[in-house]
């Protein structure tokens, strides 16, 4: 890496991320889509939302990683992921919907696929994150090392330094997200469990195990973004 073709990141695009993934946090997490046109349309629309607050974060760490094509592409796969959970979460979360359908069966059905692609979505974003943390993590060092050999200036470590930071801030904000969708989940879960749904229940179950997994994966890459951004603080 050439470290003195780095340039400070643009703070206007950090903001417009961070608004997005606040306005995501405004809403609860989408219903599925089986119900009535309204429900797919919502869907669709909050997938949208997601991948535009993907391009966003997508774009920053791009910017962090390199000025070459690869660091695009990484930057593009972590911000692919955080579209994909931010877009789960605009709209009324099939938990609510109960009322709406013809029969608990197919509430009940409905609810399960949403919790396995939740799931889904998370492994995927996690299994991202994790390789672009690993670059990061060695980026940073060599731009650490740079600077104590007087290559690259302090204001360089501070800028990728706001940049990791908003990384972090975004996957905090997933997580506070799907912590919510686990307590949905949690309803649905009781609701079967009362009612004598007993595969449901057992079904539920297992996925609420499986996202709770990748909640506590997604803590650990921010205690590692955040040992990131104490490397880079000057």
């Amino acid at each position: 890496m050439n470290t003195m073709m780095i340039e400070p990141q643009k703070s206007g695009v950090c903001k417009l991320a961070a608004l997005a993934v606040a306005v995501s946090l405004t809403f609860g997490a989408a219903g599925c889509s089986n119900i009535q046109d309204d429900g797919t349309r919502t869907k669709t629309e909050g997938t949208l939302v997601g991948t535009g607050i993907g391009a966003g974060v997508g774009a920053l760490l791009g910017g962090l990683i390199g000025g070459n094509g690869k660091g695009a592409l990484i930057g593009a796969g972590i911000g692919a992921g955080i579209g994909a959970l931010s877009g789960f979460f605009v709209g009324k979360h099939i938990a609510d919907k109960k009322a709406e359908y013809a029969s608990r069966e197919d509430w009940l059905d409905d609810c399960i696929a949403h919790s396995r692609e939740v799931t889904k979505e998370t492994k995927t974003y996690n299994a991202q994150l994790q390789k672009d943390i690993n670059t990061l993590d060695k980026e940073s060092k060599t731009l650490t090392a740079s600077y104590k050999k007087k290559k690259v200036s302090a204001d360089q470590l501070t800028a990728r330094n706001k940049d990791v930071k908003e990384l972090k801030k975004s996957n905090e904000e997933n997580i506070k997200n799907l912590e919510e969708e686990v307590k949905k989940q949690k309803e649905i879960l009781a609701d079967a469990k009362k009612n004598g749904n007993t595969r449901e229940a057992k079904i539920l179950d297992n996925e609420i195990k499986s996202l709770n997994s990748e909640i506590a994966k997604m803590k650990q890459y921010n205690q590692k973004l955040a040992g990131i951004s104490s490397r880079l603080a000057v």
